[in-house]
């Protein structure tokens, strides 16, 4: 077996410095700017076409894939290892430390690390992959198979883009995979996710409007509130110490409430700022519907409203409230439903419109998945990452996220993220180490190698 760590150290300075460029590039989702060859705007065409530049000048074959997606495949001929990864981030929202989009390195030794939207999710771990191909390639070690590394630009916001990959473009499955999207030591079974709207006409008076949250798939960390004036609720506010702020604007007041960002499959761990306004509007104003929702909606398991669940597998059931409107008599906020291979989702989602008294706008519901431990693709990357990591009693896991796993056959999520060092994503500054960067490109050099083998 040849010497992955070793070999890795060659590649550290470029890998770095590539992923600086990568990450500058704000790729997040852009309608305004959409046109032909740019399905999710410009920014994330941006970084799809560095994917590109990048692959070209290491000698792979490379597909753009109509904007979907930027498609290298490294090797001349056998069956296909497959590497999904994302050059899409989500948007940006807190406090951060550095701005998002500079890619600062700080800290010295095991504390250096890069800080930026992406570095963690999932702009690293592509980098790393990609140097691992390359490693792979220079040390004539793709002999006999093919290695295809697809980055996507739409993962954040349900992966249209490998739906249009597959499904639109006809493109070969490979006969291994993975995504280097969640965690190590590697993901064998994840969460089934519903991403729905609950919709109503109510009447909030004297409330004029309410807009809050970036995304889906993320707790909703700010709510902005229109009000007139009402200098009793400003004292309340005030007086309460409610998270937030109020600002005056002629015969208007707008109040804002803050909470705590969090991924949409731990939605324990934030603080959701839709909650806090209705629960704080409900209670001044008297709002019966607001009371109501605060109420049942609390508990992000379920409780309020009979949606718990839990499975052998995969754990609890969670919901999570990423986006929230209020305008002219409309009320809609987004629900990311996540479940165990238990659960029957329909019968749960029932239950919520009933308690809440919501209409349910479905918006996509992807199934569980769960692979044997025992498979050829779980056990040789389970050997993989022990041989390189001396970890040999950690397990494979079972997750609440979501991965390009369930859009890609014969595929699971493995790395880029290790234990205690889960790098914020979704959160403000997000970061990633240096070291665990170098490792990352080490480990799935060794795992590609190690399924080529099987594969052949």
């Amino acid at each position: 077996m040849p010497n992955f760590k070793k070999l890795a150290k060659l590649y550290d300075h470029h890998a770095i410095l590539a992923l600086q460029e990568f990450v500058r590039k704000n790729s997040v989702y852009d309608p305004k700017t959409i046109e032909k060859g740019a399905p999710y705007g410009k920014g994330v065409k941006s970084a799809l076409d560095y994917v590109a530049e990048l692959g070209h000048s290491m000698g792979a074959k490379v597909d753009l894939c109509d904007g979907h997606a930027t498609e290298l495949t490294f090797g001349e001929e056998g069956p296909i290892i497959g590497i999904y990864a994302h050059s899409d981030v989500v948007p940006i929202s807190g406090s951060w430390k550095y701005p998002p989009f500079s890619a600062k390195i700080d800290g010295e030794g095991k504390s250096r690390r890069m800080w930026g939207r992406g570095t963690s999710d999932d702009k690293g771990p592509l980098i790393a992959a990609l140097y691992s191909c390359k490693l792979l390639q220079d040390n004539g070690l793709l002999d006999g198979y093919r290695v295809r590394l697809v980055a996507g630009g739409d993962e954040e916001r349900g992966s249209s883009c490998l739906e249009y990959y597959f499904h639109e473009l006809k493109k070969e499955p490979s006969v291994y995979g993975f995504t280097p999207d969640a965690e190590f030591p590697l993901i064998y079974a994840e969460k089934g996710i519903a991403h729905f709207n609950a919709v109503n006409k109510v009447d909030l008076r004297p409330i004029v409007a309410i807009d809050g949250g970036v995304v889906v798939n993320a707790v909703c960390d700010k709510v902005v509130v229109t009000l007139p004036i009402d200098r009793k609720f400003q004292s309340h506010f005030l007086e309460k110490k409610i998270p937030g702020d109020i600002n005056l604007a002629g015969d208007i007041m707008i109040v804002s409430f803050k909470g705590k960002s969090a991924h949409a499959s731990t939605p324990e761990v934030g603080v959701n700022a839709m909650l806090l306004a209705f629960k704080t509007l409900g209670e001044f104003y008297k709002i019966e519907v607001l009371q109501n929702l605060a109420n049942v909606l609390a508990d992000p398991f379920g409780a309020g409203f009979g949606g718990q669940n839990t499975s052998k597998e995969l754990g609890k059931a969670t919901y999570s409230y990423g986006l929230v409107n209020y305008a002219s008599g409309k009320l809609c906020f987004s629900v990311d439903f996540r479940f165990g291979e238990s659960a029957n989702p329909d019968e749960l989602i029932e239950k919520f419109k009933a308690k809440t008294g919501m209409e349910i706008e479905m918006h996509g519901k992807s199934k569980v998945l769960l692979f044997d431990k025992k498979s050829p693709l779980v056990s040789t990357l389970m050997k993989s990452y022990k041989r390189m990591t001396h970890k040999f009693f950690d397990k494979p896991l079972a997750i609440g996220g979501g991965t390009y796993a369930k859009e890609a056959p014969n595929c699971v999520a493995y790395g880029s993220a290790f234990k205690d060092h889960p790098g914020d994503i979704h959160s403000p500054n997000e970061y990633s180490y240096s070291d665990d960067f170098l490792a990352q490109i080490a480990i799935y050099a060794d795992a590609i190698y190690s399924l080529g083998q099987v594969a052949k």
